[in-house]
């Protein structure tokens, strides 16, 4: 049908997520041959796709346009029947960050619709689950939950500079977004930090060994857990540890041994002293100076600190000085998550853990499984939860009613170990027993092995496990064993 082209009116969002303009190659086009392809509107006649075709025919001074009518009235629908009707263009990534906006405001208000009018926000103390509105978003954009968040914060950024006359600074975060989301967010999003040495002539920071430690005097060892803040909290931009956007490595190195670490490759390549156990006090004082980005408001993970990510703290080999210091340095930043994560749980059960700590241990093995369950009943912090990862064995529990979290998941390629996704089954039998717990479940990017099977190929056995599992242990033995 046609409607009178002064009938029509934009959509109001369309200007403030695209910016169209009709250009003259459209308007010449439009003069020749007419519209071709109709508007889509609404019964009230508000444009959803169309805009330029609409501003080019009023520019010819049409009278009337082609259009199809949309028939739901429904704002939702309208808003993203707009930017679905934009999937094919080819956009900057400050538009796809506004769409993202968008349509993350579209997810919420649905969500809040399904719970009947009431907006219940995220319990502070648990991250989002896998299939929230930021992975349903990234579907539809091509992104990852994670650059969703970067996507549209960033453009948040934008907008408030703007509103504040301060144009050039925009302008500028607009030419980093379009080359890079990441690069773009980490730029305007991280966490400042003041570090109290100096930046030119500054000697190395002092760090010790377990050996080294135990012959300081106590006066030598007051004086290193005073020692100023150098550095600051290292941002993960890898999709595979989204629950945690930072990390923070007062103590480094492992004695596991595990086939499969990735942190002792990290530590064998740059780290001068490997990935023997080493204290760093210089960096116990960057929680405290650490300013939590505006980001956090929004997205839990960019409150998270993975505490220790390059050793286990709670290792038998760690003197207990180390894991005081460590907490101490957690209860002077409150505004701010730190998680734990060890192989020795039995140890966890020494330690009064801060309200912003949780307090994680992992079990790949049923090996494992026994002390964990017992350490946890014990366990006194806040969070606690549960890494199975990689998950090299199907898990049987007892109960998982001491935990709050689960995650779940492979593992990436070592020097010893190949990358490794374990069999879907394991996975839904874990998850039953999590659900029926009421835990939060957290599935890894690297878990899913994906299918890739074609017609007249034979069918894979899928309760068989994966040709990789042969290079993984099954049985933990030595590396078990709690501490006395």
């Amino acid at each position: 049908m046609e409607r009178g082209i002064e009938t029509l009116s934009p959509h109001p969002d369309n200007a403030r997520i695209y910016g169209d303009q009709c250009d003259a190659e459209l308007l010449e086009s439009i003069r020749a041959k007419g519209i071709l392809t109709p508007l889509l509107v609404t019964e009230d006649g508000t444009i959803i796709s169309g805009h330029r075709r609409w501003r080019a025919a009023q520019l010819a001074e049409f009278d009337a346009v082609p259009v199809t009518i949309f028939r739901s009235s429904d704002p939702l629908d309208v808003l993203e029947a707009l930017i679905e009707s934009n999937r094919q263009r080819v956009k900057t990534n400050e538009q796809i960050g506004r769409e993202a906006k968008v349509l993350l405001e579209i997810e919420k208000e649905r969500a809040k619709r399904r719970r009947g009018g009431h907006d219940r926000s995220i319990p502070e103390n648990f991250p989002e689950l896998r299939s929230d509105s930021r992975d349903i978003v990234g579907a539809k954009l091509g992104l990852s939950g994670k650059g969703v968040q970067q996507a549209a914060d960033t453009v948040d950024v934008i907008d408030r500079l703007r509103s504040e006359g301060r144009h050039d600074e925009a302008d500028e975060i607009v030419d980093k977004l379009n080359r890079s989301i990441s690069r773009a967010y980490a730029d305007h999003h991280e966490p400042k930090v003041k570090d109290t040495t100096s930046a030119s002539g500054a000697s190395p920071a002092k760090t010790y060994s377990v050996d080294e430690w135990e012959r300081l005097s106590r006066r030598d060892r007051a004086a290193a857990l005073n020692e100023p803040a150098r550095g600051s909290f290292n941002r993960q931009d890898t999709d595979s540890i989204e629950w945690a956007s930072w990390s923070w490595n007062p103590v480094t190195g492992c004695l596991h041994n595990c086939p499969y670490c990735y942190a002792r490759d990290i530590a064998e390549r740059f780290y001068p002293q490997k990935f023997a156990p080493t204290f760093h006090p210089s960096r116990l004082r960057i929680p405290a100076s650490a300013t939590l980005p505006a980001s956090a408001k929004t997205h839990i993970g960019d409150r998270n600190v993975f505490t220790c990510s390059m050793a286990d703290l709670f290792g038998r080999w760690v003197p207990a000085e180390w894991i005081e210091a460590v907490l101490d340095a957690v209860r002077e930043a409150p505004d701010w998550n730190f998680l734990f994560l060890t192989k020795f749980p039995g140890r966890l059960t020494e330690f009064d853990f801060p309200d912003n700590a949780w307090v994680g241990t992992s079990v790949d093995c049923q090996a494992r499984v026994a002390a964990a369950e017992a350490a946890f009943r014990k366990v006194r912090a806040k969070v606690k939860w549960l890494s199975c990862e990689p998950l090299i064995e199907p898990l049987k529990f007892s109960s998982l009613e001491m935990f709050d979290w689960i995650v779940i998941g492979g593992a990436s390629a070592s020097t010893q170990t190949p990358e490794y996704h374990p069999p879907r089954e394991w996975v839904r039998q874990l998850e039953d027993e999590a659900r029926r717990c009421g835990l939060r479940i957290y599935e890894k990017t690297n878990l899913i092995e994906r299918l890739k099977d074609y017609p007249g190929a034979p069918v894979r056995p899928e309760a068989t496990a994966p040709e990789q599992m042969k290079y993984l242990p099954t049985k933990a033995t030595d590396t078990v064993t709690e501490p006395a």
